[in-house]
């Protein structure tokens, strides 16, 4: 998809210590890891390039899988996450970021690709991303551009360890988009690995769900509906 200024990476961030989980990201379900499931349905992304974002000394935990998957391996800081994006995307040489998490391994990605091409048909948009999905279920895309101009205007350990609040936050410095997701694609559930009753709600998810391959939105909607 690499076009002019529109060179896309996926940046998958990760970490091995989580104060409620630890390991959560290798945790398995149905024989892949979170972090596999998460790699699988971002490489359904047609981005230029798929990179596992990780902290500096986790990188045994994750090179294996990443190379598995497909993804390029990128160490950087562990506490200053925004900082390891940065350093991230001036390696590859990124000019637009798609940007998930790892303890979410039902990603939205058909609505992650449409954001994609909305950003790339936009060059005055500055930040994209959906509303309504399944908490955890969403990516966000933005210019590495505005993310540079973020990093140099805040100190907050808050923006720097959540990477993206000061853009969205700041609707008068940045072009923000946000799309309503369609009714087929929209639930407040929470699709995310926080907690060990998390993961166990999740893996029943995927032992009805999954076939092999990653699980669209809509199927994932019209069960969580159907669990209500």
């Amino acid at each position: 998809m690499e076009n002019g200024m529109n060179r896309s990476l996926v940046l998958l961030q990760v970490r091995i210590d989580s104060s409620r989980l630890p390991g959560k990201a290798l945790k398995e379900i149905c024989g892949l890891t979170v972090i596999e499931h998460a790699m699988r349905a971002l490489k359904k992304i047609p981005a230029d390039q798929h990179v596992l974002v990780t902290a500096s000394g986790d990188e045994a935990y994750f090179s294996d899988l990443a190379e598995k998957q497909g993804f390029e391996l990128f160490c950087g800081s562990r506490k200053d996450v925004l900082d390891r994006f940065i350093q991230a995307g001036r390696y590859f040489k990124g000019d637009i970021i798609i940007r998930a998490t790892g303890d979410n391994p039902l990603v939205a990605f058909e609505p992650a690709e449409f954001l994609l091409k909305k950003l790339s048909e936009n060059p005055e948009w500055d930040y994209t991303a959906m509303r309504g999905l399944p908490l955890g279920s969403g990516v966000e895309v933005f210019r590495f551009s505005a993310l540079e101009r973020a990093a140099g205007k805040t100190d907050a350990p808050y923006d720097h360890e959540h990477v993206t609040p000061y853009l969205y936050n700041h609707p008068e410095q940045f072009r923000i988009e946000y799309f309503d997701s369609p009714d087929e694609m929209a639930s407040n559930a929470r699709v995310t690995i926080d907690t060990l009753d998390d993961y166990r709600s999740i893996s029943e998810i995927f032992d009805n769900l999954y076939a092999n391959k990653p699980v669209a939105v809509k199927e994932l909607v019209r069960y969580l509906k159907s669990h209500e």
